[in-house]
This record gives structure tokens, C-alpha cells and sequence, in this order.
């Protein structure tokens, strides 16, 4: 057990702590405002969150973030420490120096997504907005970086607690926005697309189509390939579909049963969640509609899910998740540049920064995906793998979680993602 006092206790205060050292250092924490109890502690660490010098604890003055009830910019400063970013700093006397708690809440509440930002072309927070991209950090995991300091500093005052060994685990989640190129698709979106590409004289779809007409395997169909390594890695899976009306960014299949064997036959091998359409960000009602058709497919309660496109907009998104029985949603980072855009890389419970309260959803990161390596950030191959196996190693570094995002159709191994199963392969090995 540690004990942190305050003068005044807040749920942003509550929530921090309960992240910090519940979830990533593996420690029970009480907040408490009685100054007689914290004094009175002989035998537990003693973490002092006031403006005043108290003996026998540790000394982190607050910065006013942690209780503040509107949301504003704030004052930020960046320094570099040791190869660590840190900022709200708030003494020149205190133990440690900065304010660990307020920036954890910062970065782990997104507060700058609440603020006024310049939109991407899709309405989304982009990278190149972020206070992480700017100073450089955004393929750092700080918050886990920061807890490892407060821990040093916990285990060198006191030198009897003893901290949980953490471990690092792995993820591949696979988006299934378009489950076939040809098959399954209804005859006149057939036609549609034969007659573009003979307009276009585009030779190379023009080619797969005449190979899955003549009895040939379609060509988004890598899903043999996706069982077979799958099985090998011994790893856990999560397969998104996305069931949205035919439209500008929602081309996926209808929900016949080219589509419904498809979801049953992955649930053999992962878990299955919604990815919710373009279309339902601004319709709700069709998120709902979405997610109780893949529940009749599958026959139990859909509680995960991503967003097509990343479109993550805070706090409303996450709330529609939450009204629509979703307890977990793995949209977090960037579609522009890997990295930790919530600077952790664990599960960890949703913020409400409008109505200020913790909410029943946890967030899961994920750190790379594998069109940001090739179409934001415009890697090659090669540059691609060995940029994904440090971010992998930066994961296993801090005992997280690693999580990739690929989809059915950049596993094909045709066309513009002709080798890229290399990247997936080779983060599905060992460490």
C-alpha cells in the first residue's frame, strides 16, 4: 500500500491515481485529505501532494491541472531529462521535480483533444497536432517512462516494498473493411467495378478479376494464410468488421452469408468486434444497427470494437461506445504516425473531461499500423520492418502491450502490398 496525501481530493486526482499506480505499477494507492491519519503512517510508503514540506514522505507539488473543473490550454514546456520528456514542472526543491501525475493526466485523458485543433481532411486529431509529435515523443512511452521513475524513487526510500514483476504481452487486431475484392459482392456493384476498370484500363485489377471469374481465388482472400500464421505465433487475435452501409468509405460486403461464414469462421481463431462505419459518426442510430447485426451473426453480446478510419472525436465517441454496450475500443493512436498517442500502453478506463467522471469503457492503444508505415509515412519495406521491431522493443521495455493493426487486404501479397507480409511475419515473431 502507498499513501498519497492531498489537500483536496478530485476524480481527476482519483482516476490518475488509480492508472498510475494501480494499473501500471501494480500498487495499491489511498488518497487521503486527513493530515493527522498520513502523519501517523510508520510503516507505508508516503507520497506528500501538497504545496508544503512534510517530513518522512516523498514531495511532488501539484500543478493545478488535477483540479481544475474547465478545461483550458495549458502552459507546457518540454525538457529533456536523462532521454525522458517531462513537463509541468513545478519546484526546484521538491523530491521530484515535475508534476508526474498531472502529465500522466494529461497525456492519458487526451486533454488536448478537447481543445480547438485543425481537423485532417477527416474531421481527426492528427499526429503533427499533438503536443508529442512537436517535442518529439510520440514513439516514447512517457507515462510508463515516469511511473518507472516514481518507482526508483518509491524503492530507493523505501527499500522493503516490494513491486510486482509486469510482463509484456502482444496483440494483432486485423480490420476486415473490405472482405473480398469480388466475392460475395452483389451483382451490380460486379458491374460497377468491371466497367471502371475497363474505363480506367486498370490491367491489374482487370487481371485478379478475370482470375477469380475463371475459378480463381479472390484476391483479398488471404485468410488460409491469416489461420496458418496465426496458429504458429500462439497469439492473441482480434478481428474488427465493418458492417456499414455502401458508401464513399464504407465498402465492405453486405451482411449475406459470404460475410456471416466469414465472421463465424474467425471467431474460431480470435475475438470479433465491430468497426464501426464512416457513416455511423454522424448517425448514430447506425452505429446500434451495426453492432446488433454482427450480434445476430455471432450470437452473444459485441462489447469491442475500432473505428473505421480512426475516427475518434472526444468525448462523443466514446460515449455513443458506451450507450451501444461497448466495453472496450482499441482506436487510440494515430492513422498519420506510429507511436503512443495516449503516451501508455495498456488498457486503462476512459476520462470524461466535460462531465469529469471516469467512465465504464476501457481504452486499449494501439502503437502501429501498417498503412501509416507505407502510405503516411511513406517507408519502404525495409524501413518499415525495422521501424516496427523498435516499437515492439520500446513496448517490451515498459512491460506493455504491444498492439499492430493489419488488414486482410495489405496481407495479400499483390499489388501495392506485394511483400509486406514480411512486416507481419516478422512482428509475429519472438522477441
Amino acid at each position: 500500500m502507498i499513501y498519497l496525501f492531498s489537500n483536496h481530493n478530485s476524480p481527476k486526482l482519483q482516476y490518475t491515481v488509480d492508472v498510475c499506480f494501480n494499473i501500471l505499477l501494480g500498487m495499491d494507492c489511498e488518497v487521503t485529505t486527513d493530515e493527522a491519519f498520513f502523519n501517523s503512517i510508520q510503516d507505508f510508503p508516503k507520497i506528500n501532494y501538497t504545496d508544503q514540506v512534510k517530513s518522512n514522505s516523498i514531495w511532488i507539488k501539484p500543478h493545478a491541472l488535477l483540479f481544475e473543473s474547465n478545461i483550458q490550454t495549458q502552459k507546457i514546456a518540454v525538457t529533456h531529462l536523462d532521454g525522458i520528456p517531462y513537463f509541468f514542472k513545478t519546484s526546484d526543491q521538491t523530491d521530484i521535480l515535475y508534476d508526474l501525475l498531472a502529465s500522466s493526466f494529461y497525456m492519458i485523458s487526451r486533454y488536448e483533444e478537447y481543445l480547438p485543433f485543425s481537423p485532417d481532411a477527416h474531421g481527426r486529431f492528427s499526429a503533427k497536432e499533438s503536443l508529442a509529435y512537436k517535442a518529439n515523443f510520440l514513439q516514447v512511452p512517457v507515462v510508463h517512462l515516469w511511473m518507472q521513475q516514481l518507482k526508483k524513487f518509491i524503492a530507493n526510500r523505501y527499500p522493503v516494498i516490494q513491486f510486482p514483476n509486469q510482463t509484456f504481452s502482444q496483440l494483432n487486431t486485423i480490420d476486415i473493411d473490405i472482405a473480398y475484392a469480388y466475392k460475395g459482392k452483389p451483382f451490380f456493384r460486379q458491374c460497377g467495378g468491371l466497367f471502371k476498370s475497363v474505363l480506367q484500363f486498370n490491367k491489374w485489377d482487370l487481371t485478379q478479376r478475370c482470375k477469380y471469374y475463371f475459378g480463381g481465388k479472390d484476391v483479398f482472400d488471404t485468410y488460409n494464410y491469416l489461420e496458418q500464421a496465426l496458429s504458429v505465433s500462439k497469439t492473441a487475435n482480434v478481428f474488427f468488421f465493418e458492417l456499414g452501409k455502401y458508401g464513399t468509405f464504407d465498402k465492405n460486403l453486405p451482411l449475406n452469408e459470404t460475410m456471416k461464414d466469414l465472421i463465424i469462421r474467425l471467431s474460431k481463431i480470435g475475438d470479433i468486434g465491430i468497426h464501426p462505419s464512416y457513416y455511423s459518426n454522424t448517425e448514430t442510430q447506425e452505429l446500434t444497427r451495426e453492432i446488433q447485426a454482427l450480434e445476430k451473426v455471432l450470437g452473444h453480446k459485441v462489447t469491442q470494437s475500432r473505428q473505421h478510419y480512426l475516427k475518434l472525436a472526444f468525448p462523443v465517441t466514446y460515449e455513443n461506445l458506451i450507450s451501444n454496450g461497448i466495453t472496450t475500443d482499441y482506436s487510440m493512436g494515430f492513422a498519420d504516425h506510429i507511436g503512443f498517442r495516449a503516451g501508455i500502453s495498456v488498457a486503462y478506463p476512459f476520462f470524461n473531461l466535460e462531465t469529469n467522471e471516469q467512465r465504464p469503457l476501457q481504452i486499449l492503444p494501439f502503437q502501429l499500423m501498417e498503412g501509416t508505415l507505407k502510405d503516411y509515412q511513406n517507408m519502404t519495406l525495409e524501413e518499415a520492418v525495422q521501424m516496427g521491431l523498435e516499437i515492439r522493443q520500446a513496448v517490451d521495455a515498459v512491460k506493455g502491450k504491444f498492439v499492430s493493426i493489419f488488414h486482410n487486404s495489405s496481407l495479400s501479397d499483390a499489388g501495392e502490398w506485394k511483400g509486406w507480409r514480411i512486416l507481419f511475419e516478422s512482428l509475429l515473431k519472438p522477441l
